[in-house]
């Protein structure tokens, strides 16, 4: 998309610009109320064209997430040995888990990446009041993150711009292929990285060759 824009974010805009008429042909009804109805279907039209212009890559829970999540994320660093097992990495490791999710998993006795690989989407829905694809995305990456040559961002881009979610898949990806997806995915706004954070063909091919040797130990 060359506005840089996700679908998400067209169809809440074509919403919001439906309510908008929508209101205008209220205000009309007392003027002319054919022309007032033929402004009502305009303003239902305009979301349902978007809707069907982009109904493959609209994600509805995302969108809902996006509007009900308004904390901010705090940076939390991992410990410092880049190594490190899953059971010493704080939960709050994971891309999109800041202070206020972070308080809710510890509070429900899931306080490492090794707990959530270990927990249920349900649970982890239940504890933060999130959507059961949002806490199967969560459960994902830190089936990821906790890899030597991947870091939170890198988990975050194989999970959300592949949808990639076991080691096994990662172990089976083609390098460029997988590079190619990445870079869409952060051409349109659909992974957010530092502005000089890069994603390279050796780096994608660390990580498949890491998950290789993983699932052979």
């Amino acid at each position: 998309m060359s506005t840089g824009l996700t679908a998400n974010r067209k169809f809440l805009i074509a919403l919001i610009i439906g309510a908008v008429i929508a209101v205008i042909s209220l205000i009309l009804w007392s003027f002319d109320q054919t022309i007032s109805l033929g402004v009502l279907v305009v303003a239902m039209a305009i979301p349902i064209v978007v809707y069907l212009m982009y109904d493959d890559e609209i994600d509805l829970e995302d969108l809902l997430d996006e509007q009900v999540e308004t904390h901010e994320e705090a940076y939390v660093t991992e410990v410092e040995e880049p190594t490190a097992p899953v059971s010493q990495l704080p939960i709050e490791t994971i891309e999109g888990i800041g202070a206020k999710y972070g308080k809710m998993l510890r509070d429900g006795g899931i306080t490492t990446v090794a707990d959530l690989i270990a927990a249920k989407p349900e649970q982890i829905k239940d504890l933060c009041g999130i959507t059961t694809r949002k806490a199967e995305r969560w459960i994902a990456m830190s089936r990821f993150a906790w890899l030597s040559s991947v870091s939170e961002e890198d988990a975050e881009a194989i999970v959300f711009a592949t949808n990639i979610r076991e080691l096994y898949d990662l172990a089976e990806a083609d390098a460029s292929e997988l590079l190619s997806k990445i870079k869409k995915a952060v051409s349109e706004d659909k992974v957010e990285v530092p502005a000089d954070y890069e994603f390279t063909l050796d780096k994608v091919k660390a990580w498949i060759a890491e998950a290789k040797d993983n699932l052979r130990n």
